[in-house]
């Protein structure tokens, strides 16, 4: 069984000026290393090389412009072809806003950021909440508090049947923040958590990060 995990860390056109995603895809990588080789990749050729040989592909992207690209179309195939042979996606926080108008990623991930509705508060130090959802990436874990953007409203998928074991509330308004769900075969977990090395700094969350690793990694077993 594989366990090794690739690391797509967003550059140029797939990052924007406020995430720094050079710095947490290095924190990324260091929690999955305990779990198995990580490599990190930041275009869709470098992708190809690796996904063959990876359980797990983590996408920690974002952009700054509002329409796919040819790059774009390159990764939506090789996602999908992974996630075929059974493969599992980990999701990250500005991942929702990345490849925008690529609709096979809209309907892997289970939602996005739409612009003019999407919002999140101001980044401190604030509680995320345990659901009552059963499910082996929480099980056993709680509340916790992390540092962090906590997005809201992001726009979910048409009929996207999604698990959600942690949420934040704003203005007495309960939003999803990290859920999980099969889809095309495989596996995918999406975590709005971490915006910067601050959210890392969380035991709970980095806890979080790895059950969702092993999960995800558990489908091509």
């Amino acid at each position: 069984m594989s366990t090794e995990s690739v690391i797509f860390s967003g550059v140029g056109p797939d990052a924007d000026p406020w995430h720094p995603l050079p710095e947490t895809s290095a924190r990324l990588a260091g929690v999955l290393a305990e779990l198995g080789p990580v490599h990190t990749v930041s275009t869709p050729d470098e992708l190809a090389k690796r996904l063959d040989q990876a359980a797990v592909l983590v996408v920690n992207a974002s952009a700054n412009r509002t329409g796919p690209t040819p790059a774009d179309q390159q990764f939506g195939r090789l996602l999908e072809g992974f996630l075929a042979r059974g493969g599992g996606l980990l999701a990250i926080h500005s991942s929702t806003i990345a490849f925008p108008g690529l609709q096979s990623w809209h309907q892997a991930v289970g939602a996005i950021w739409e612009q003019g509705k999407t919002f999140h508060p101001p980044l401190d130090r604030t509680l995320v909440r345990r659901t009552e959802v059963k499910h082996p990436i929480a099980d056993g874990l709680g509340d916790f508090w992390v540092e962090d953007e906590r997005y809201s409203d992001l726009d979910l998928a048409d009929g996207s049947a999604i698990e959600v074991v942690y949420v934040h509330t704003h203005d007495d308004v309960t939003h999803p923040l990290v859920w999980a769900r099969e889809y095309g075969g495989g596996r995918v977990v999406y975590s709005a958590l971490g915006h910067d090395a601050r959210s890392y700094e969380s035991s709970d969350h980095v806890e979080l990060l790895r059950r969702s690793t092993e999960w995800l990694k558990a489908a091509r077993s």
